[in-house]
């Protein structure tokens, strides 16, 4: 690296002489400090004695750190050692330099700047010093390299993407089609074929209407109405006929954009069989277990409570036979008193007993994540969700500390919750379905999960015994469910409850403490 001593670029001059100078320069400098350029001079060797304003304001420094060589502290690693050979070169040469390089500023970040230094002579020929000058460029050289990019790229791009496109539109399986805004087909993909039976030249220029199930022509014209006028289509399931005159159910997503529809039809006709038989033998399986569980429950308690009852009876009928005798045994029929109340008493232990064996299902308590929990229902929910169209707001607290309890039961108290507000929507024309579940710390030692439902809502008069058992507010309801759900959340320590939605509907309150 070059190194050198400041040398005063007028020693040797005559005292006026150097007082002009001097002059001279304290004018140029006032001047140099107030132009958008960086600029600085240096000595006829290369050593920088002097930078504008600017510079020391952009890159946060002084005099003393920069002077000589010292500018190499703000260079770019990359860039220095080749900018330190080149403008050494010109110094040594003497020839005009010019570079373009980063910059750093005060803040750590780089600029890149245009570079020039031109050299300074006297009378003679002789360098006598050097002047410098930095512009910033970085825009003009960002949107340089952005249009050289898109020039070497557009075309490459634009082939790729288009071939790539045309790849995915002839190997989809779900059904692709573009449509004007009267729902006339004007592109269909292949798998119309194998899905439908229906090939391009029968589809395209005509409408859904010839293919549609009677029950669907109405809400389909609908729906393409919306799309005409500038809404898009989330989730719209209708009946194709297939070629072979059977009905395929077809799931609908579609956007409209410049005059044309553009859709995308997926087959869900086996998944729909497949749902109507997996809720069909859930219903099933809970009608059974109902009966199961209440015809366990009473032979159990039947069985269980039979023997102090039995012995209350008997030790009462054997009191009413001593207190008829003329001089009745005292003692005899106190010792036939204790006795019931011990049975009575051993009557309300297996009352107890039964009660928290209800409670249990003998899994095993961990830890668990709320989170979890709830990402693991609204997976089980999503097709009901999406079927009758509602939408869910969901808000999941981060960091929360895990609870625990019993995973099988306390999914199952969710889910009930959620099947609840979903039933009492469905029924709705007048507003949007919405479905709000909200997790959150309350009162810094509980986790509490809030379900919320723009539904019906619960009757007033039926709030105070919302949780009663074989209490039901549903024509074919067996009133356990929410019964069952608080007595799950209280054994876990929680507590479950329900207030009137604001302006409709209900807010189920499912409450847990940290760590059990």
């Amino acid at each position: 690296m070059l190194q050198t001593q400041q040398s005063s670029p007028i020693s040797g001059l005559p005292l006026e002489a150097q007082n002009a100078l001097r002059e001279s320069e304290t004018r140029f400098r006032e001047l140099a400090d107030n132009i958008s350029q960086f600029a600085w001079t240096a000595d006829a060797k290369g050593w920088i004695y002097w930078y504008n304003k600017r510079w020391h304001d952009y890159a946060g420094t002084n005099l003393e750190e920069m002077q000589g060589w010292g500018w190499q502290k703000v260079h770019h690693p990359e860039h220095v050692d080749r900018v330190v050979q080149r403008i050494r070169e010109s110094f040594e040469n003497g020839t005009p330099w010019e570079d373009t390089f980063p910059l750093r500023r005060k803040d750590g970040t780089y600029r890149w700047f245009l570079s020039r230094a031109l050299p300074i002579r006297n009378e003679d020929g002789e360098v006598v010093r050097w002047f410098g000058t930095n512009t910033d460029v970085t825009e003009q050289i960002v949107a340089e390299n952005a249009l050289r990019e898109l020039n070497e790229t557009l075309e490459q791009r634009v082939e790729e993407e288009t071939r790539e496109r045309l790849q995915i539109w002839n190997v989809s399986q779900d059904l692709l089609v573009v449509a004007d805004l009267k729902g006339k087909y004007l592109s269909v993909n292949p798998a119309w074929t194998p899905t439908l039976g229906w090939s391009d030249s029968e589809l395209l220029g005509r409408t859904s209407q010839w293919l549609l199930h009677p029950d669907d022509q109405d809400r389909t014209k609908g729906e393409i109405g919306r799309l005409a006028a500038g809404q898009k289509t989330l989730l719209f399931e209708s009946r194709f006929r297939h070629k072979d005159g059977s009905y395929r159910w077809i799931s609908w997503k579609a956007v409209p954009d410049g005059g044309r529809i553009y859709a995308m039809g997926r087959d869900v006709t086996d998944l729909k069989d497949a749902d109507n038989l997996l809720r069909e033998t859930r219903r099933e399986l809970a009608q059974v277990a109902r009966r199961t569980t209440l015809a366990a429950m009473t032979a159990s308690i039947a069985h269980e409570i039979n023997q102090p009852v039995g012995a209350i009876i008997a030790n009462s009928e054997a009191s009413l036979l001593m207190l008829a005798r003329t001089e009745p045994d005292l003692d005899e029929i106190r010792a036939a008193l204790e006795e019931i109340v011990e049975c009575g008493n051993r009557a309300g232990d297996i009352i107890a007993n039964i009660r928290a064996m209800f409670r249990k299902d003998g899994q095993e308590r961990q830890p668990l994540y709320v989170n979890d929990l709830v990402r693991d229902v609204l997976a089980l929910v999503k097709g009901e969700l999406e079927r009758h169209r509602i939408v869910l707001q969901l808000e999941l607290c981060e960091d929360l500390p895990k609870i625990v309890g019993e995973r099988v039961p306390l999914r199952q108290v969710l889910f009930n919750l959620i099947m609840n507000a979903i039933e009492a929507m469905i029924s709705l024309t007048d507003r949007k379905r919405l479905l709000s579940v909200k997790v959150q710390i309350y009162e810094l030692h509980d986790v509490l999960i809030t379900v919320t439902d723009c539904g019906t809502g619960i009757d007033p008069k039926d709030m105070s015994r919302i949780f009663e058992a074989f209490f039901t507010t549903k024509p074919e309801g067996m009133g356990m469910g929410l019964s069952i759900c608080r007595s799950i959340v209280e054994a876990h320590g929680g507590r479950l409850s329900v207030a009137p939605g604001m302006p409709q509907g209900s807010v189920f309150h499912f409450q847990l403490p940290m760590g059990g």
